[in-house]
């Protein structure tokens, strides 16, 4: 293990497979992955714990989605020296789920869900105009999510260890869509404080019989209205470079182009935005080098991409509810409840 990942608070490589298999896995038993990695259902509970409470890593819950549910990007530019100041404001707004302090040609880059357009529409028109020290802000709506950071992976299982992850802990068959209840909602917001919670805790907090909250969170994650992602600090990766690239594809190649990048170990989200440019995707890499390294080679072959824009983030100060320092740890959670957060 490299000295770098040392000092990042991962003890070594099981650390690092336990994270993994926690990405495939979110809520599997200590059991399970224990066997799945030759080491004890113990062991494991007690290094994950550890990783958890140093904030090195969490499992935590995406808003839950409905068919109106919308997504988008907003760059915000700010006063000299006032970047930091308007993002650790926009921490406690529900609705802006991830924000990031970046270099290039925005301040701020902020990722903001709401449950319907006209909920994002509101929330983006009035927020931001009363933002102190804002100069300029620019709203990219997103038509299409392709894959998100829930689906980005470490790569520190080998095919077989995946393997007997993925078939111990089977994914629940799909299901149509469902109308969100109340009980739904204070279930995914516990999820997105802990997203191992219990049943048990679970039952408690939606006023639900253990049996009937089971069969519920099974059906949500299973037709996807629900999902969980296991984070992990990016300074306890081998991957701490954090940019955004905007980009322009042929139309009728978007697809094609947005399944390539999707397997490339680099990428952790691929969108299609409304605006200037078609294509957006999030990378985290080794180095500067390797940025460019990435850049050039997408910007050739099978690709034909041009690039239009790059952010490198400098500093992560929420991701997915999560309040990070800034060593990119957890050190708090604004829970995601878009029911009542377009104002």
């Amino acid at each position: 293990m490299s000295e770098e990942l040392a000092d990042s608070g991962i003890s070594d490589e099981i650390d690092l497979k336990i994270l993994h298999a926690l990405q495939l896995a979110p809520r599997g038993s200590w059991s399970g992955v224990g066997k799945a990695l030759s080491i004890g259902a113990t062991t494991a509970a007690r290094r994950w714990r550890r990783l958890e409470e140093e904030g090195i890593a969490w499992v935590t819950c995406h808003p839950p989605r409905e068919p109106e549910t919308r997504f988008g990007m907003i760059e915000i530019d700010c006063e000299y020296g006032k970047a930091e100041e308007v993002a650790q404001e926009l921490c406690s707004d529900p609705c802006a789920y991830t924000v990031d302090v970046a270099s290039g040609t925005a301040d701020l880059l902020v990722i903001v869900a709401a449950r319907s357009y006209e909920a994002l529409a509101a929330y983006a028109l009035g927020r931001f105009q009363r933002l102190r020290h804002v100069r300029a802000v620019r709203t990219h709506m997103a038509v299409r999510t392709f894959t998100n950071a829930s689906r980005w992976r470490l790569g520190a299982l080998d095919s077989s260890q995946q393997g007997l992850i993925r078939r111990t802990f089977p994914k629940g068959e799909s299901a149509p869509w469902t109308e969100l209840t109340d009980a739904d909602w204070e279930m995914a917001l516990e999820l997105g404080r802990d997203g191992r919670a219990s049943i048990a805790r679970l039952s408690e907090v939606t006023g639900m019989n253990e049996s009937t909250t089971r069969r519920r969170l099974e059906r949500l994650l299973g037709n996807g209205q629900l999902t969980l992602r296991t984070e992990v600090a990016r300074s306890a990766t081998a991957t701490p470079v954090h940019a955004v690239f905007y980009a322009d594809a042929a139309v009728g190649q978007l697809e094609y182009i947005a399944g390539l990048l999707m397997r490339r170990l680099e990428v952790r989200a691929v969108f299609s935005p409304v605006g200037p440019s078609n294509l957006g995707f999030v990378v985290w890499v080794s180095s500067l080098e390797h940025l460019q390294q990435f850049e050039k080679h997408i910007t050739q072959g099978h690709y034909r991409l041009v690039i239009r824009d790059r952010k490198l983030i400098l500093r992560s100060v929420k991701r997915v509810g999560r309040i990070l320092d800034d060593r990119d740890r957890a050190v708090g959670h604004t829970p995601a409840d878009l029911r009542h957060a377009d104002r």
